[in-house]
């Protein structure tokens, strides 16, 4: 992913990139990539849910 996104630390953004100076292989390479980290970030989403209803189960 990072042979195509640039990451601003400081603002914890993702720079915007152009695609019109991508190759065909590229823009596939870069959706895989993406699908990757959506799927990687789900994960994470279904992680943090799940700790927020065990942590529901205390505080009731």
């Amino acid at each position: 992913m990072d042979d195509f996104l640039e990451f601003d630390g400081e603002k914890k953004t993702i720079k915007s990139i152009s695609l019109e100076d991508f190759s065909v292989e590229d823009l596939q390479k870069y959706i895989n990539e993406l699908k990757k980290e959506i799927e990687r970030t789900e994960k994470e989403l279904i992680k943090k849910n799940k700790i927020q209803e065990d942590a529901k189960k205390y505080f009731k």
